[in-house]
């Protein structure tokens, strides 16, 4: 059991059992200091539910809220179509590349693998250099079997230092001696005590 968690107070308790029904969760979570993965648990366990009469209120007024929105902004309401949109729809079974043109469309994706190839190549560079990535693109390589071994090892309950390929282990982990004694070509083995 966790020492940290949060246990309401009979008086709080009876707060919540009391309001939850028709009282908005932010409403409840301020007055109640919790936070929302807390105030969701305990209302879990407590199984409570709110009334179907108060959610239907707050559907029709966020609904009233975001059709007052939409006007302040200018914008056309739920269901408009803009005239004459239908002409320029993509048909089913119609390809970009058909609409646009062979010439066109092979100019595009030549564009977007350059583009691709320039931010893989700032970021291949950055990578090696210790420097954090621009974009979430993959760009080290791991051979298989550093991966075949770090799936092994996480198994056997090491804990790994990716950055310094160091496999720790601790009095729970099942130790491969033989493992551990040969020469590896990818992690040093340590006792998570010797740190």
């Amino acid at each position: 059991m966790n020492a940290n968690k949060i246990v309401l107070t009979p008086k709080q308790e009876a707060y919540l059992v009391k309001h939850f029904k028709n009282t908005k969760n932010d409403i409840l979570m301020e007055r109640l200091g919790l936070k929302y993965s807390t105030f969701h648990r305990i209302v879990r366990q407590l199984g409570l539910k709110k009334t179907k009469q108060f959610m239907r209120k707050t559907q029709s007024n966020a609904t009233a809220l975001a059709r007052k929105a939409n006007k302040a902004m200018g914008w056309p309401p739920k269901g408009y179509k803009i005239p004459r949109s239908e002409e320029f729809q993509i048909k089913p079974g119609e390809r970009m590349k058909d609409r646009i043109g062979t010439r066109r469309w092979n100019s595009a994706r030549k564009r977007a693998a350059e583009t691709w190839k320039k931010t893989f190549d700032v970021d291949r560079i950055r990578y090696k250099w210790g420097l954090t990535q621009l974009s979430n693109l993959k760009v080290s390589r791991q051979p298989r079997q550093k991966i075949c071994d770090r799936s092994y090892l996480k198994r056997r309950g090491y804990i790994l230092d990716e950055k310094n390929l160091i496999a720790y282990w601790t009095p729970e982990t099942r130790r491969a001696k033989r493992l551990e004694v040969a020469p590896r070509r990818y992690y040093i083995f340590k006792s998570i005590d010797d740190e």
